[in-house]
């Protein structure tokens, strides 16, 4: 297939929308450094890691919701990413003040959702002779990250904090129907880490199989590969600084266009 031979598809008239039901799962690796009032001394350095408080894997929901008329949609978008473990300290951890000596068990509960809503436009072509199409979705919007951090330990020892933060946010994904049930998609979507604002990148690669309908009217269920990372530092003497490495993830979902 040529350049020549596609031709930018006539746009469809009226009022369509999508739903979309995720689910990933993978590795995680990182840490939350979380001092008290920015203070030297009051966290340990990248700590705790989520391997040490006993997080080693995440299962992340993502639903996503589409409004279209024409080319012109609105989205949004969710990561719902609720970490919770419990393990003994090999060491002593100091965390947002408080002291958790080596040996102590401790319970984590760690909340890194964040929540995107945008605008994209739908760029597709269709080949002239066998009805494959390629479509393109540029987006921009905003994302919120809803962080929220809570450690307890023996003898009523406990660290906790959590905090909002709003981001702007692109996005860019690419959608190839060859004709058939099977259809491949890609997808990036990125905050823009000005400053001290926070890194909220998502990838995936997924093939889908169209169960009902067709691709713009019916369902589609996808498996895939993903990857998702939040990286999130302030401007304190001692900031606040949330990583997280969540890969190779798995990717299953089920699309319903309307």
């Amino acid at each position: 297939m040529t350049i020549a031979q596609l031709g930018q598809d006539s746009p469809e008239t009226g009022f369509r929308a999508s739903l979309d039901g995720e689910f990933r799962y993978g590795n995680i690796e990182g840490f939350v450094q979380i001092p008290r009032g920015g203070g030297a001394g009051t966290t340990g350095s990248q700590r705790p890691t989520f391997s040490e408080i006993g997080i080693n894997h995440s299962a992340i929901g993502a639903p996503s919701v589409a409004l279209g008329w024409t080319n012109h949609n609105l989205y949004g978008v969710a990561r719902i990413i609720r970490l919770s473990g419990s393990d003994v300290l090999n060491e002593t951890l100091i965390s947002n003040g408080t002291t958790f000596p080596g040996g102590t068990h401790v319970n984590a509960d760690v909340r890194l959702d964040w929540y995107g809503l945008g605008y994209e436009y739908r760029f597709t072509y269709k080949h002239n002779s066998e009805g494959a199409l390629v479509s393109f979705y540029p987006a921009v919007g905003f994302a919120l990250l809803n962080f929220d951090y809570n450690l307890s330990g023996a003898r009523g020892l406990s660290a906790s904090r959590g905090f909002p933060k709003a981001v702007p946010q692109l996005g860019l994904k690419s959608e190839w129907v060859p004709g058939g049930p099977l259809s491949l998609s890609a997808g990036i979507l990125s905050s823009l880490p000005f400053s001290t604002l926070p890194l909220l990148l998502s990838v995936n690669l997924t093939a889908g199989y169209q169960l009902w309908g067709r691709h713009d009217h019916g369902g589609i269920v996808y498996l895939g590969i993903g990857y998702d990372r939040i990286d999130e530092e302030d401007n304190q003497k001692v900031p606040n600084h949330i990583k997280a490495s969540i890969d190779p993830e798995v990717v299953v979902g089920l699309k319903v266009n309307f």
